[in-house]
């Protein structure tokens, strides 16, 4: 079908990230847009406001109806005994899942670079967006995070770049293949592999096969851009070297020296992380060696997509990257709080690593919600001990909703406590928000000392409580 000015499009499940900013394209199209959703809270509340569309916090059929859609957006966290989505069907009103609208009204003929991986996928991708704004490109863009040097995490340019962060997890309840096959991908750019969402992937296999069939869709023409420092993102692109990649372009990056192009003389200190690639030096005010590994993915994107040398290097290190990533939300006398999105136990251990590395000289007291659904079970229970390592006292609440798991399924609290305390680092736990807060209390009392949020929700408002905490001393 077609879509035109002041078609009218309803969106079920409006109020998170990636469908709010899809709500944001489709009003720069000039369409009409209204939707719904059990809660709408900031930014995007504040988003859909000031793009004047309407929210209805109920799956009220009768508001869906009265406003009459051309066509219906259906999220992914939408269940299909969903009463509006139950009603659509049955009358059959054209429509799509997030992923399937943008495939079919927004990529065709766009050049589309896809950022796919466990980690890195949303600071890339929007490091690769601002590269191209700055280069007069007027790109668009879809980015499921807050950016702090692009107004929004969407955008309808007039420029042929779209850039798009690509997510394996499932698109639908009518579609349970990952979103980011529907992306239409000129050039992937494919950041690390990980086993992720246990929720949706029953194995380390069949998530593979969700990248091996993204890496089919790039087309004769395209690219593939990978970081050779992961070895098994390495040894699928071997294995698919003859097959689905037979004469494609393939670009490897990282520190390894079996990369193509080589990330060398890295150097991290308190004002972020310099490094050499491609033949010259850039800077970022990002710590850690994953974010030198995240920009050069978007170097190299912008590059051979046609942007400067000069350019790439004074926007680099112009670049401030997203909210919830290694965020500084206050500081006060060498004590500060920092929000940072990681839940998966490789995050967490770059994230402290590189908080380490830039704050040599502070304690660093970190504060972790066991709430994704890989993280709350015990997948990784041993790999957690690992993670909190560069930590100086560790501080975790029981399991998110562990009552909702299978008996002994959850990720054990009281374990790993155990385990971080006989290998040298102070842990408690379980504890409440309450009692994390009054331990702080004691540490900031002690001197400066980093107290570092590691959640992907909103811990029960603990990152303001800390805030509090510090700006009365």
């Amino acid at each position: 079908m077609e879509l035109k000015k002041n078609s009218r499009v309803y969106i079920i499940a409006i109020a998170g990230t990636g469908m709010s900013a899809l709500a944001g394209l489709f009003k720069e199209m000039g369409c009409e847009v209204a939707g719904s959703d059990v809660a709408c809270y900031p930014p995007v509340s504040d988003l859909l406001k000031a793009l004047n569309i309407t929210v209805k916090l109920e799956y009220d059929v009768e508001h869906l109806k009265s406003f009459k859609p051309d066509y219906v957006v259906i999220g992914n966290f939408v269940r299909k005994d969903n009463p509006q989505a139950q009603w659509v069907i049955a009358n059959n009103i054209p429509y799509g899942s997030m992923p399937s609208t943008l495939e079919e009204f927004f990529l065709p003929k766009t050049k589309n670079y896809v950022v796919a991986g466990t980690h890195g996928k949303s600071t890339t991708s929007t490091c690769l967006a601002h590269l191209f704004r700055s280069a007069s490109r007027d790109p668009s863009f879809l980015i499921g995070a807050v950016s702090n040097d692009l107004d929004r995490s969407f955008a309808l340019g007039k420029g042929k770049e779209f850039v798009l962060e690509g997510d394996e997890y499932d698109t639908a309840f009518f579609d349970k293949e990952s979103k980011f096959l529907h992306y239409r991908p000129h050039t992937v750019l494919w950041t690390s592999l990980e086993f992720d969402h246990a929720d949706i992937f029953p194995s380390m296999e069949r998530l593979e096969l969700m990248f091996r069939k993204l890496l089919a869709k790039i087309p004769a023409d395209g690219e593939l851009i990978y970081c050779r420092d992961w070895k098994r993102v390495h040894e699928m692109v071997e294995e698919e070297r003859e097959s689905s990649l037979r004469d494609k372009t393939i670009v490897s990056y990282g520190f390894s020296p079996e990369s193509q192009i080589k990330i060398e003389n890295f150097i991290e200190n308190a004002q972020g992380i310099q490094f050499q690639v491609l033949g010259e030096s850039f800077s970022m005010s990002m710590p850690g060696k994953f974010n030198a590994q995240n920009a050069t993915a978007a170097l190299i994107a912008a590059k051979r997509g046609g942007v400067s040398f000069e350019i790439l290097k004074s926007e680099l290190a112009n670049f401030k990257g997203l909210k919830r990533r290694q965020e500084v939300r206050i500081e006060k006398n060498g004590t500060r709080v920092i929000d940072d999105f990681a839940h998966h136990p490789t995050a967490v251990k770059q994230v402290l690593e590189a908080l380490r590395a830039k704050y040599p000289d502070t304690r660093i007291v970190a504060f972790f919600e066991a709430r994704s659904n890989t993280t709350r079970r015990n997948f990784f229970q041993q790999e957690f001990v690992e993670a909190f390592r560069s930590a100086d006292l560790v501080l975790l609440p029981e399991v998110f909703r562990k009552e909702t798991l299978v008996r002994d399924e959850a990720l054990d609290i009281s374990r790993l406590v155990s385990d971080l305390n006989k290998v040298g680092t102070t842990a408690h736990g379980p504890i409440t928000v309450d009692e994390m807060l009054e331990l702080a209390q004691i540490e900031i009392k002690k001197g400066p000392c980093s107290l570092v949020v590691l959640s992907n929700g909103t811990f029960e408002g603990l990152h303001q409580r800390l805030i509090s905490l510090i700006d009365s001393h």
